[in-house]
């Protein structure tokens, strides 16, 4: 319950359609959509293969694991957070907003979140 709360934040940002928090191997653990079109239990997935894709590409030419990709379309923008491959819970959380939604407000609300979903995860 407490996963979902923190998904809730995230609704009040200007073009959101979902979001979700994941585990590093890609199992949906909390998922929240306004978009019927939108179902991240089964998409979240193949988001977090290219997530995880760009977490090695980066390691392989010596810059680290990503901590954030980006993908724009025409018609939305899908952000990708991790929490950090070293914390106490490696997860990843996935945003997705309409092409004129407020991303750096997305950006920053889901920084925000890192701490309190690990926490939830490790209790």
């Amino acid at each position: 319950m407490a996963l979902e709360k923190q998904l809730q934040s995230l609704r009040e940002i200007n073009g959101y359609k979902a979001s979700g928090i994941m585990s590093y191997t890609g199992e949906a653990l909390a998922v929240d959509s306004n978009d019927p079109n939108i179902d991240l239990v089964l998409v979240g997935a193949t988001f977090n293969d290219i997530f995880r894709s760009a977490h090695d590409a980066s390691k392989k030419i010596g810059l680290d694991a990503c901590k954030e990709t980006i993908i724009s379309t025409p018609k939305g923008v899908v952000v990708m957070r991790c929490t950090g491959v070293d914390a106490k819970a490696h997860l990843h959380i996935i945003g997705i907003l309409a092409a004129d939604g407020n991303q750096a407000l997305l950006k920053m609300q889901m920084e925000k979140m890192v701490k309190p979903v690990i926490d939830e995860i490790v209790k």
